[in-house]
């Protein structure tokens, strides 16, 4: 259940997205924010920085809603050094990972080891190659899969 505070961030990130043009408004990453805002209000209870987070973002917020239409790369750099901060503890404290996380970390490991094999036991990097980024690929979607399930997709 959403409280008041996170209902009212929401309002303003959508009366900013409809006061900025489409650019600004993907520049800002206003689907993650409201993503970040809702992850810092379900851990506040319990995790005091995320309560500060949230109260900094929203914050923030109010500061960009006064500037309306005016918004600079300054502000948008600003507002992305935010989202980033309180995604990282977000990441590293309460273990959520980005979706894809997964996917793009095993794909690598196992392109790697399907050449590795490929050359040592079939003598062919041509048959290790695509097995190695076919495991690659099933491991890192079944565990992004697991964590999406969990609740654990930030």
């Amino acid at each position: 259940m959403e409280s008041q505070r996170v209902k009212n961030v929401v309002n303003s990130i959508e009366e900013i997205s409809n006061n900025v043009d489409e650019q600004v408004a993907t520049e800002l990453e206003l689907e993650k924010f409201n993503r970040i805002i809702n992850r810092l209000d379900s851990f506040s209870n319990e995790c005091e920085e995320c309560e500060q987070y949230f109260t900094d973002l929203e914050s923030h917020i109010k500061d960009l809603l006064e500037k309306n239409s005016t918004i600079t790369e300054d502000d948008i750099k600003h507002h992305k050094q935010k989202i980033n901060n309180s995604s990282t503890h977000l990441m590293k404290k309460h273990n959520l990972v980005t979706s894809g996380f997964y996917f793009s970390v095993y794909m690598p490991i196992g392109t790697s080891l399907g050449v590795v094999f490929g050359l040592l036991i079939f003598e062919n990097i041509g048959i290790g190659l695509p097995l190695g980024v076919g495991l690659g690929v099933a491991i890192g979607a079944a565990l992004d899969a697991n964590a999406k399930k969990k609740g654990l997709v930030l």
